[in-house]
């Protein structure tokens, strides 16, 4: 039996760097970390406009952690959720939520449980395009440890072989443009197996499809391509052996300004001592 338990939560409204015309770093909004004890923290920030570059009307991060009687399991929640959020007018969006909760059960042969269900897109807009965003959330509520993932692959359970290869791209390199290859880490002549025990971290973004934009913004899997202002990047998700991570939305400003900026980044996991 677990007696002694470290929780670990943390979440990230904004951050960012600036480079040109000027350099200049985006200060952290609406960061909070949970203490390795436990308990319940909370960052805000309202009405945040760094020199018009990016700007929201509000966000709200918050960490929770403490010990179920009932299910006798250690749980922990971190969430984060920004509004109003623009970024040069490009890139809206009413609400972005990010959230990781994480449960590991007293008795250490019940396992432990690590999802991102709960993490959205609210009337996302990208060059004045409403965007749809169909996020395998639940996929990855279902196969809430890495060794559920492993078997599901393995065994191709429910199609996961074709979703997590439609999810990566991977064995798709030709239809990625050279200068998106950098997103897709499985695109690496490496990246034989995904699940590679060897491997303490393997990415995988959560986009299914993104619909709702014209043919000259078309996307490349999580990424999208937007001339004269950079690269969009959602959803991004990142799974290891005990804890998992997600980024819910990345710029990469190619024009002027240049730079890169994210926003709404949630993480969790726990150990025993």
């Amino acid at each position: 039996m677990i007696e002694r338990f470290r929780y670990h939560a943390s979440v990230t409204g904004v951050s960012g760097h600036i480079t040109s015309p000027f350099d200049e770093i985006i200060p952290v909004q609406a960061s909070v970390a949970l203490p390795e004890s436990g308990g319940f923290g909370r960052a805000t920030a309202e009405r945040f406009d760094f020199h018009g570059i990016l700007s929201f009307a509000s966000a709200q991060a918050v960490v929770s952690g403490s010990f179920d009687p009932r299910g006798e399991s250690f749980d922990a929640v971190a969430t984060v959720t920004v509004t109003g959020l623009s970024i040069l007018g490009v890139v809206t969006a009413d609400r972005v939520v990010a959230r990781i909760a994480s449960s590991h059960a007293k008795d250490p042969a019940k396992g432990h449980s690590i999802t991102p269900l709960g993490s959205s897109f609210e009337n996302l807009q990208i060059a004045g395009c409403p965007v749809d965003v169909d996020l395998a959330t639940d996929t990855f509520h279902r196969l809430d440890t890495i060794e559920k993932v492993r078997a599901a692959y393995q065994e191709n359970q429910d199609g996961f072989r074709e979703e997590y290869a439609k999810l990566t791209l991977s064995g798709q390199e030709g239809g990625v443009p050279e200068r998106l290859r950098k997103y897709f880490s499985h695109l690496e002549p490496r990246v034989s197996r995904p699940f590679d025990e060897s491997r303490c971290l393997t990415s995988c973004p959560l986009v299914r499809e993104i619909s709702g934009l014209p043919s000259e913004l078309c996307p490349v899997g999580h990424v999208i391509h937007v001339p004269g202002f950079g690269v969009v990047r959602l959803g991004e998700f990142l799974i290891g052996n005990c804890e998992r991570s997600i980024t819910m939305l990345q710029v990469d400003l190619g024009s002027s300004p240049t730079g890169s900026g994210q926003v709404g980044g949630a993480a969790g996991n726990g150990s025993d001592y």
